[in-house]
């Protein structure tokens, strides 16, 4: 276990650093350079570290894990679709969202033509709490199993804004029960704003379908109260798609 522990730190660091060299990932994880040679050189066969300059970065062989993770869902083609749609409709950026072991993980985003990025990367793994399609994912969820999401990960702080008061968050998540969406102002980064639904699959994953933008770009055609109906009506769309794929 300990040896996976530390494979895993490792790629970890080589990820977090953008590439490191053998001195920089032993002095960080204070370990032995002559451990990390063998770390290195076992990884790098197996294809998942590669080194240049005598700095190593990450294998393009996890895109093979990771596309297989994303494609195992099953609505992937489905959801890809409605997200270009939408985000061609309202003129922002939408991601789509799936919630794993309490957490979740940016799969997909669609970006209209001429429109600017604000928040996010694919497979940028966020917590909850801090976002709008978060919200909705935990507000589709019972009680009990939102405070272990809590217990687990806790209600970290990410900037100003951000909520981390249990009792609070529990009231916001009643309120986007009652109106059927979530809206998040600055709690993942200062200035952001999101707007999110949320829906689960056949299998009975969670996903969470959302608009990301700065503050102003929330105005005009694209205020608030326009925005949660059209997100609704994607996640009727692809309710709808999945349920004529599985009859």
């Amino acid at each position: 276990m300990q040896s996976v522990r530390t494979s895993f730190r490792i790629i970890q660091l080589i990820q977090d650093f953008g590439g490191a060299s053998l001195n920089e990932v032993a002095d960080q994880l204070d370990l032995a350079k002559s451990t990390v040679h063998n770390y290195l050189g076992t990884l790098e066969a197996m294809g998942y570290v590669v080194e240049q300059d005598e700095t190593y970065r990450l294998g393009l062989r996890f895109l093979t894990h990771g596309m297989a993770a994303k494609n195992s869902l099953r609505v992937s083609e489905v959801v890809q679709q409605s997200l270009s749609t939408l985000s061609q409709d309202i003129s922002q950026p939408a991601w789509w969202i799936a919630e794993e072991f309490g957490r979740g993980i940016f799969l997909a985003k669609s970006v209209p033509e001429d429109g600017a990025e604000s928040y996010g990367s694919v497979g940028k793994r966020s917590y909850l709490h801090t976002h709008a399609p978060g919200k909705a994912i935990l507000a589709r969820l019972p009680r009990e199993e939102v405070q272990k999401i809590v217990d687990y990960h806790g209600l970290p702080k990410h900037t100003t804004e951000t909520m981390t008061d249990e009792a609070t968050l529990m009231r916001e998540l009643e309120t986007v029960r009652d109106q059927g969406f979530a809206v998040s102002e600055g709690e993942a980064a200062l200035a952001v704003r999101s707007v999110g639904v949320a829906f689960e699959d056949p299998q009975g994953r969670r996903h969470g379908i959302g608009v990301f933008g700065y503050t102003h770009d929330f105005d005009g055609e694209n205020r608030d109260e326009n925005i949660p109906s059209r997100l609704n009506e994607v996640v009727e769309d692809i309710g709808s798609s999945l349920s004529k794929e599985n009859r």
